[in-house]
């Protein structure tokens, strides 16, 4: 599902910059879907190389948000391991913490968010 931040609005440049760069400190909540969070990757496990964007894992599912290469938007994809209605919950869910993450505000100096 791709979704932009801003409820349909295309993202802006700032926010697909603080998405790609966004650290785990940002990530204001802590459950996913009633579910504590597992895991907040900005690395891929495998390799270490940046996912330019963020991981999210959770005992029931998990989402990724990172900004499109090609359009104005920023994506975010999700598995449920518990079925379709799951997932939807997950994507609602994934899209108030990924908005609420870009909403905050950098602090001076660059910790996690240039």
């Amino acid at each position: 599902m791709n979704i932009s931040p801003l409820a349909g609005k295309p993202a802006t440049p700032e926010q697909e910059r603080l998405l790609a760069k966004l650290s785990p400190q940002y990530i204001r909540s802590a459950e996913l879907v009633g579910k504590k969070f597992q895991s907040i990757f900005t690395q891929a496990p495998g390799n270490g190389a940046a996912i330019g964007g963020v991981k999210v894992t959770a005992r029931s599912g998990w989402f990724a948000a990172r900004p499109s290469g090609t359009e104005d938007i920023c994506k975010i994809y999700a598995e449920s391991f518990r079925g379709a209605d799951h997932l939807r919950r997950i994507l609602v869910e994934a899209h108030a913490i990924v908005a609420k993450a870009l909403a905050v505000d950098a602090p001076a100096g660059g910790d996690g968010v240039p």
